[in-house]
């Protein structure tokens, strides 16, 4: 009996150090994941995350509740550093509430300071304030030393350069400076610098704002405060930017670049690169802007960085569409639709994540609430009873809110199906414009055509309608000469008796007449007024197939017939010094929307001959092949070279002078043809001429 108090006090004591011993070891684990996360050279690392949420279970089931504050705000800054801001909120809110419980005031306002970091980060700056203003009042109330109220006031003075309200924010900063001068505070005064920079950049002072940022970056350097330097290197290249020196601005932007991808702080990254993209922009450098907006896309893509990822689509999108290249401005268009649609629901998963973590975490204590429960069976009833009431109690309060929390969720979902609805309408009312416009594009360019071809038609009618008129007047001209003798042969039929002296004056009027020559010339005069006649038929039949709009019915076409239309068209242009050479090897029918394609074929022919110039010859062949019309339209000009060859489609691009033409016929040529579900491509070598190879299927 004796012995037993004795081993009952040893096992207290094994048991006692064992616990103190377990104690060290989390708290040296968590501070170790605490310093990392604070590291300014720390590169972003998933298994380190990984590793930090491992041990946050741990201390957990060791009912180490008291350390899990620390670890879950180290959990949430190494979100934040690798870009996934989502989960980086969630961790750093669930660090406040357990610090609330286990923590004193101080800390809890050094988390409240933390999470308005966050929301600064995410320029979200009504909760950022709110969240300073959380932390300054507790500092103000429980730091005697008052050191930390300094760095609340930076902080209050970075959301008010957010919100534009300068002059509060230079209040805060003054506060700042005032304060850490008279506790002879130096810590984080590189911090003060920056955000004065900041205000100088927006206040367009631009070479105040070099002369502190400039002043903050040795510093950086000499501690290996990567992040930091990155946002110093920003800055400076955003104030040079502003100050219109475009050279620096690029060159401090790569900096910023090339430290923020050493250091994988992916979000850094996208906002570098928007901000670089738009430089190219301003100077004219579409393709480098073009290039760094798609290297931006890929980075946001690969972290939860929405905002920027639309920024990068809606500058492509704009970029395209004022170089006329709407099939890509739509494409991306279509994009920024589309990930808006997917952040909408990100958003929505991302809450619902939140709520389940929640849920599990409360129901992880419960259960170790419970087991330690039964490890104290041994306690008296009225703490078991008053366990139990607590647990119900916060049974309760769990489902309270969680089904507060689901319909806030539901109302949300409703809410984001309602803007996806409304986005999904504008995108179907945006397409439908770019359809109407299209069509509008190919009638005015073909209306252009007819335009443009009036004066030569005109002249083309006139020409025959010349001949039928000088026939006729010659055709009058005999029929005056016959007169005389049409009257002797009236007067001789109303006669009852044959008149000799009429018959004698009929012979000598006929022998003054060149029978022979007289109807040789009628001959002559009545097939010119024939060939002249039928040569304006052909022209007016040509120019009503030509103006016809057929619509977007696919009908029954002869490819042949569609080309002599266009040559009958294009027939002034021609000059008697271009020589045509044909081979139709074709000779078949195919499915297409006839008023489209003989656009197609007028616009290559007519470029064909304004490529001769003034004399030359233009080949043209069709023939089947493989189930494929091939048309394939060569001539004798000059050529193009490569450069130009590569851009001859696009829209708006044209060789020709100001005024001659729209560049718009070989685009919209290239267009119907894809609408077809052909080809065209040009061939061409400079001095040996160009040839448009058209295929068209069958059927």
């Amino acid at each position: 009996m004796r012995l037993i108090v004795p081993i009952a006090f040893l096992c207290c004591y094994l048991g006692t150090a064992r616990a103190q011993e377990g104690h060290a070891y989390f708290k040296q684990r968590v501070e170790y994941f605490r310093a990392l996360s604070v590291k300014g050279n720390n590169v972003a690392n998933i298994e380190v995350i990984n590793g930090a949420k491992a041990l946050n279970d741990s201390l957990l089931r060791a009912r180490q509740y008291e350390l899990t504050p620390d670890l879950l705000l180290a959990i949430g800054r190494l979100h934040q550093q690798l870009g996934r801001m989502g989960n980086a909120e969630f961790f750093y809110r669930e660090g406040l509430q357990r610090g609330q419980k286990y923590k004193d005031s101080l800390w809890v306002a050094a988390a409240w300071d933390r999470l308005a970091d966050f929301y600064a980060l995410e320029e979200r700056s009504s909760l950022s304030l709110d969240c300073y203003f959380k932390a300054l009042q507790l500092r103000e109330t429980h730091d005697p030393s008052r050191k930390s109220i300094a760095d609340t006031y930076h902080g209050i003075a970075r959301s008010y350069i957010q919100t534009g309200a300068l002059t509060t924010a230079v209040e805060y900063l003054e506060k700042s400076l005032n304060l850490k001068k008279e506790l002879k505070d130096t810590l984080r005064l590189g911090i003060i610098n920056t955000l004065y920079a900041d205000i100088y950049r927006l206040q367009g002072q631009h070479a105040l704002s070099e002369k502190y940022y400039l002043k903050d970056i040795p510093k950086r350097l000499q501690q290996n405060n990567y992040e930091g330097l990155t946002i110093s290197y920003l800055g400076l290249a955003q104030n040079y930017q502003g100050w219109g020196k475009y050279r620096d601005a690029e060159i401090y932007y790569l900096k910023a670049l090339q430290i923020a991808e050493a250091i994988k702080r992916q979000r850094n990254i996208g906002l570098i690169l928007l901000n670089l993209g738009t430089l190219y922009k301003a100077n004219g450098q579409d393709d480098r802007a073009k290039a760094v907006f798609r290297r931006a896309v890929e980075t946001c893509t690969a972290v939860d960085s929405r905002i920027y990822q639309l920024n990068a689509f809606r500058n492509l999108y704009t970029m395209y569409k004022d170089d006329g290249n709407l099939p890509k401005a739509l494409e991306y268009l279509e994009l920024y639709a589309t990930v808006q649609d997917s952040a909408s629901k990100e958003s929505l998963n991302m809450k619902m994540e939140d709520y389940k973590a929640a849920y599990e975490l409360k129901e992880r204590e419960k259960e170790i609430a419970q087991l330690d429960t039964e490890n104290k069976q041994g306690k008296q009833l009225r703490n078991v009873l008053i366990i139990g009431i607590l647990l119900l109690l916060l049974s309760l309060i769990f489902v309270v809110a969680l089904f507060r929390s689901r319909n806030k969720a539901l109302k949300e979902l409703n809410q984001e199906q309602a803007n996806t609805k409304a986005l999904l309408w504008e995108k179907e009312q945006l397409l439908d414009h770019l359809q109407q416009t299209n069509l509008q594009l190919i009638h005015s360019e073909k209306m252009a055509s007819i335009g443009v071809m009036t004066a030569g038609i005109a002249h083309e009618l006139n020409n025959p309608v010349s001949s039928i008129h000088a026939s006729v007047e010659a055709l009058r001209m005999d029929h005056k000469d016959l007169m005389p003798v049409f009257e002797k042969l009236a007067v001789l039929q109303k006669s009852a008796d044959t008149n000799p002296a009429i018959v004698e004056e009929l012979k000598t009027l006929v022998s003054r007449i060149d029978m022979g020559y007289l109807s040789e010339e009628l001959q002559t005069l009545m097939n010119t007024i024939i060939n002249g006649s039928q040569r304006t038929s052909d022209i007016i039949q040509g120019l009503k197939i030509f103006s016809r709009d057929t619509g977007d019915d696919f009908l029954p076409y002869r490819v042949e017939e569609g080309i002599e239309t266009a040559l009958t068209l294009l027939h002034h242009k021609l000059k008697n010094k271009i020589q045509v050479e044909k081979s139709y090897q074709f000779n078949g029918v195919i499915q297409c929307q006839i008023s489209k394609i003989n656009q197609v074929f007028l616009n290559i022919l007519d470029n064909a001959i304004q490529a001769l110039g003034e004399e030359g010859t233009i080949f043209i062949e069709t023939k089947a092949q493989n189930g494929w019309c091939i048309i394939t339209v060569r001539d004798t000009g000059t050529g193009i070279d490569n450069a130009t060859r590569q851009k001859i489609f696009e829209p708006f691009f044209t060789t020709k002078e100001v005024g001659k033409g729209t560049g718009l016929g070989l685009a919209i040529s290239y267009a119907i043809i894809q609408q077809h579900r052909g080809e065209i491509r040009v061939d061409s070598t400079p001095g040996e001429g160009t040839a448009f190879i058209i295929t068209l299927p069958l059927a």
